[in-house]
């Protein structure tokens, strides 16, 4: 299996999360994660849920929440080129994240196997964006992510400029 951004052939397999199998490059350490291993570690993270929300357990306080959203999150390289489909070798699509992090995440529209580049998986589970890949891609998510790009420049724009003293 070729890698989406450097075009070798040494994906290995590794794991994400539990129940989820994705493939590594041994180079730039992006993430390949198929579209079925996706569906079926989401369908296994709904019933892990489901079953800790019927045992009721407390809330633990995470001093991590504390810190700041780019305290938190790690550096990401995000490819800016076009990349084909590490499994059917169509080409992907980018769609941005958003929330947040500014990096673009790519996507087969034919598999819908999703590449990860290095450290956007991590910085997404930091976020709880992790089990939300599939909706990134729709035209909703986009819309909220132009929203919000809007909203912070307008925020900018209204900004009154201190006067430093003199």
């Amino acid at each position: 299996m070729k890698c989406p951004t450097c075009h070798t052939h040494s994906l290995q397999i590794v794991s994400l999360d539990t129940g989820l199998i994705a493939r590594q490059c041994s180079q730039c350490f992006g993430h390949w994660i198929s579209s079925e291993n996706y569906w079926e570690w989401l369908d296994y993270r709904e019933q892990q849920q489901q079953q800790q929300r019927s045992h009721l357990t407390q809330p633990t306080h995470d001093a991590s929440n504390m810190l700041s959203i780019s305290d938190r999150l790690l550096p990401v390289v995000d490819n800016a080129t076009a990349n084909f489909c590490a499994d059917c070798a169509r080409l992907m699509t980018k769609a941005k994240v958003g929330r947040g992090l500014s990096f673009y995440l790519d996507r087969c529209s034919h598999c819908h196997g999703v590449w990860l580049d290095q450290n956007e998986w991590e910085n997404l589970k930091q976020l709880e964006l992790h089990h939300q890949i599939h909706y990134m891609f729709s035209s909703a998510w986009q819309f909220s992510v132009r929203q919000e790009k809007v909203a912070r420049s307008d925020r900018a724009r209204t900004k009154i400029p201190q006067k430093t003293p003199a």
